[in-house]
């Protein structure tokens, strides 16, 4: 069939918008193209109104055809898991792209799309020799003018020579009779990148030639292999921005600016947007209101080296129902309460039956409890304690100190099978959620798959204030109202008086106690010596046969990164130490501590079901938070890639300069190191598209990439990333589009997820790999990456410790196991 002849522009004056379809591949990529789109558009343009984002098989061709693309100027396909050649992985790309070259509309195919649009024209895709996956690669433009008729160019005022991000297995071939003779070559990669010696282990650099762009020779079609859009490729904005120039020049003239309201309505966007709405309930307006009553004491009479430590077992050493998050490195804020009182309530829930069960704690590990099935408004257990976090929060002022990110309210896990309950962005829930046998599914031993309770008094340490303070807090319910569920309407104090007793009772406790106290003697469990009898789901044959298996898998473009755990396990009654209290609990997490302090320490016993946490993690999921002027919720996560040991420090001062360079240079170089960064990136980009659903205007910042943060036994490679919050979005909202942490999972999440459920222990991760945190009742959260963690399941008979890696192209199977032991170990 000939090409059609190209249109001719006449916009080049054209300030509206330019009208765009992005087409996402279930990628975890997509919404960074999203966010330079966004930059392009005039100031003031509605997002929903010039942007329609559809998932690649969300509605028929037909429909795309005849309901979507009228209005639409441009098309954009995002990179994605698969083979373009494959419709399960392309769905309807190949049919816009057929319909681009016909109607001469201009479309821009990223990675997979880049690939799709050659074999959509007859070219082979195959196999790279040299897969690369979060390298930057230089690119070289071709020599040859690559504008038609005077129209902009993709590459204008991008240099030559540039460097670029690459995720990517396969490539469009240039070999005899393979390349499709109605494109064109617009640039290739040149220089080397780096590979793995799968029979030696070492790294060696290779050659790469591979096309990084192409065009028709005819139609405004283009193709980029690389990635524009990741956060450390060169030039990636001007590329789109230039892409924008190429629309506008092709684009038809419009009585309207927006598209019309039927046709925004189809696009993700505005769907997220309507099941999350959210109204924002700080000061006024909550169905049961909540006031706040404080009082803050003086630390500085504490002369002990771990205060926090001392006073979590003066005021909660006995309780039968303890919650702490433990900054035990001191760095933040750490929270005491207990899940048994008056005015809390537990709230657990479980994928299999989409049940919720409300527990109230009433003393010597008993409990009362109703049952409620999600109705169907709820669409998942998200939106539902959405709307609960809504409707408990505080009326009136709250404490005016950015320390305090936690004044009372919800705290809490969600468990890594989480990820089967949410449905958010046209995601369904893993067909593996309805596979489980009924056996393991109904089984009451497993910790709950989401567990919140509702805290109304606590005692929260600000370690940063000079001298530490100490907060005690209690809520206080002033609503005459009424509120649904009717249980949130016993939340809290009755009666102010009360609260004020409450809090004059601990703070002279408190304060008793720095005249008196003697430092906590957490003894050592006795099955300590036997710890290291643990046991891995995955012997080391099987895991590094899995880890053959994930490679193949990346080989074949179906990942880019893999994150693959086991759980070591220890059965405590064939030890003589199973832990069947609190106390037993507080000493585990007492060693741990001692061991490993932690900005993200936590302890939970949760008494009537006989099972516990004790966490020293190190790694922020994600926190919300208002600006200096509470005018703007903001949202950051600080995803952790790239691990190596430090050595034990030295009490010999001469050996201490010498312990200080290996230090350094043991930085140093995890800094610099191409697998370890090459992991960093793909899981930061990943974590800038999860941002990117729920910020405003699609406005997401990295102001530090790729930091080492030293910790007791190790040194970590962390990355902080940013985004103010759409007002729309809530804290569960927040947490739940992110959900699970890209960390734990690899890239793109959604295929990698399911290639894991391939690969890992039946029994699933359990809370591992989930998250852990609060939701506070002023409006704000932060939650903590489920690792470095021991989970006591089983009536308190069964330990559980999850451990694992990233897996890359580059990663060679024997590193891999060590570092997987190592994280284990020094946990």
């Amino acid at each position: 069939m000939p090409a059609p002849t190209p249109l001719k522009f006449s916009n080049a004056g054209d300030t509206q918008p330019v009208r765009t379809l992005l087409v996402d591949n279930y990628d975890s990529y997509t919404l960074n193209l999203l966010q330079l789109l966004v930059q392009q558009l005039p100031e003031g343009a509605s997002v929903l109104d010039s942007i329609v984002v559809i998932r690649n098989d969300q509605y028929s061709w037909a429909t795309v055809r005849d309901c979507i693309l009228p209005h639409i100027d441009s098309v954009v396909i995002s990179p994605g898991p698969g083979n373009p050649e494959r419709k399960a992985d392309f769905g309807v790309c190949g049919d816009l792209i057929h319909n681009a070259r016909m109607a001469g509309m201009p479309l821009l195919g990223v990675c997979l799309g880049h690939q799709g649009i050659a074999a959509a024209f007859g070219g082979q895709v195959q196999q790279c020799a040299v897969p690369v996956h979060g390298q930057t690669s230089p690119v070289e433009l071709a020599k040859d003018d690559n504008s038609i008729d005077g129209e902009p160019g993709l590459f204008d005022k991008v240099p030559d020579l540039f460097r670029v991000v690459r995720y990517h297995s396969l490539a469009v071939s240039e070999g005899p009779g393979e390349f499709p003779a109605e494109l064109q070559v617009l640039a290739r990669a040149t220089g080397t990148v780096r590979a793995l010696d799968p029979e030696t282990g070492r790294m060696s650099e290779v050659e790469s030639r591979e096309i990084m762009a192409l065009r028709h020779r005819t139609q405004p079609l283009f193709g980029v292999q690389f990635h524009p859009e990741s956060i450390c490729s060169e030039h990636g904005a001007q590329i789109i921005q230039n892409f924008g120039a190429i629309s506008r020049h092709f684009k038809q003239p419009r009585a309207k600016l927006a598209l019309p309201g039927d046709v925004a309505a189809l696009s993700l966007l505005a769907q997220d947007n309507r099941m999350w709405r959210h109204d924002i309930r700080l000061s006024s307006g909550a169905a049961h209101g909540l006031r706040l009553v404080y009082e803050a004491v003086d630390l500085s009479e504490h002369t002990g080296a771990d205060m926090s430590g001392d006073l979590f077992a003066h005021l909660y050493g006995d309780d039968s129902a303890p919650i702490w998050l433990d900054s035990a490195n001191n760095s933040g804020m750490s929270v005491m309460a207990s899940a048994q009182t008056p005015g809390s309530i537990t709230v657990r829930y479980k994928v299999h039956d989409r049940r919720v069960t409300v527990v109230r704690l009433t003393g010597d590990n008993s409990s009362e409890s109703i049952e409620q099935e999600l109705d169907e408004d709820a669409a998942t257990f998200w939106t539902w304690m959405q709307g609960i976090v809504d409707r408990t929060q505080i009326v009136g002022s709250s404490i005016n100190n950015a320390r305090l990110g936690f004044q009372c309210g919800w705290i809490g896990y969600f468990g890594y099978e989480m990820k089967h309950a949410e449905k958010v962005l046209g995601r369904a829930p893993s067909p593996t959620t309805m596979a489980l046998d009924p056996d393991q599914r109904d089984n009451e031993d497993r910790l709950p798959d989401a567990q919140l309770t509702f805290v109304d008094r606590c005692v929260v340490i600000d370690h940063k204030h000079v001298p530490p303070q100490a907060y005690v807090l209690a809520l206080v319910a002033e609503s005459d109202g009424y509120s649904s569920p009717a249980w949130i309407n016993t939340l809290g104090f009755r009666r102010h008086d009360e609260a004020a007793d409450w809090i004059s009772h601990q703070a002279d406790s408190i304060r008793s106690w720095m005249c008196h106290h003697c430092p906590s003697t957490a003894t050592t469990l006795t099955c300590k010596s036997r710890i290291m009898s643990m046991k891995p789901d995955l012997s080391r044959a099987e895991y590094v046969d899995a880890i053959a298996r994930a490679k193949q898998w990346i080989a074949q473009g179906e990942s880019y990164e893999v994150c693959l755990t086991t759980q070591f396990r220890l059965s405590l009654d064939h030890h003589s130490a199973a832990i069947r209290s609190a106390r037993d609990m507080y000493l585990l997490y007492a060693n741990m501590r001692k061991r490993n302090p932690a900005p993200y320490g936590a302890l939970l016993w949760l008494g009537d079901i006989g099972a516990g946490i004790a966490s020293c993690s190190p790694e922020r999921f994600l926190r919300t938070y208002h600006n200096k002027e509470k005018s703007e919720r903001w949202v950051e996560m600080k995803p952790i890639k790239g691990t190596c040991r430090r050595m034990p420090r030295p009490t010999d001062v001469e050996e201490l300069a010498e312990w200080e360079r290996d230090d350094e240079q043991r930085a140093f170089q995890l800094q610099n190191d191409v697998k370890e960064r090459a992991e960093n990136l793909m899981i930061v980009d990943l974590i800038r598209h999860d941002l990117n659903w729920i910020a405003h205007h699609a406005n997401v910042k990295v102001p530090s990439l790729m930091a080492i943060e030293s910790y007791a036994s190790v040194h970590q490679m962390v990355t902080t990333v940013q985004a103010q919050l759409r007002a729309s979005v809530g804290d569960v909202g927040a947490l739940a589009h992110c959900f699970p942490p890209g960390s734990m999972t690899g890239a793109p999440k959604l295929r990698t997820v399911r290639l894991l459920e391939e690969l890992e222990s039946t029994d699933g991760r359990g809370v591992y790999s989930g998250c852990l945190g609060y939701f506070s009742a002023h409006g704000q959260a932060d939650w903590s990456v489920v690792i470095r963690t021991a989970i006591v399941d089983h009536g308190g008979a069964r330990l559980s410790v999850g451990a694992g890696g990233a897996l890359t192209i580059l990663s060679d199977p024997s590193s891999e196991w060590a570092e997987y032991c190592l994280v284990s170990v020094n946990m």
